[in-house]
């Protein structure tokens, strides 16, 4: 049997599957978009899955942006200079912009200092410890 697919049916696929995951995606964002890093991890999966080119993956994820995102993502991008300076942008610099408008960096301290404060009593087990 020959592969008879071409670029343009991969990418026709690609687009289709993605149109089929988007409600399921949105769900999930809504829910972990107040954990930054767990919205992250996820969209990451999903590009790996996908083959995701670094350039695709800050449009992808910017994509899924709703309300008070969104609006915060056109008003950057256009003050940067709109697509011009988008398809300079690295998945990398893109989280840093991420976590640095959806997780503050008090909210980040804090929660680092919660898990450096997490100690084991001398009366709980190591199991439950770990449930703790």
């Amino acid at each position: 049997m020959v592969n008879t697919r071409t670029d343009a049916d991969l990418s026709a696929a690609i687009q289709n599957a993605l149109q089929a995951m988007l409600p399921r995606i949105r769900e999930e964002i809504r829910e972990e978009f107040r954990t930054g890093e767990n919205w992250i991890s996820h969209m990451e999966k999903i590009f790996d899955v996908m083959g995701c080119e670094d350039a695709f993956k800050t449009r992808l994820a910017v994509y899924k942006f709703e309300g008070n995102a969104l609006a915060w993502w056109k008003a950057y991008k256009q003050a940067k200079g709109g697509d011009a300076w988008l398809v300079t942008m690295t998945w990398a610099y893109f989280k840093k912009l991420f976590f640095r408008q959806f997780f503050p960096r008090s909210e980040q301290e804090r929660l680092k200092r919660e898990y450096h404060s997490i100690r084991q009593t001398s009366t709980e087990t190591s199991t439950e410890f770990m449930q703790r």
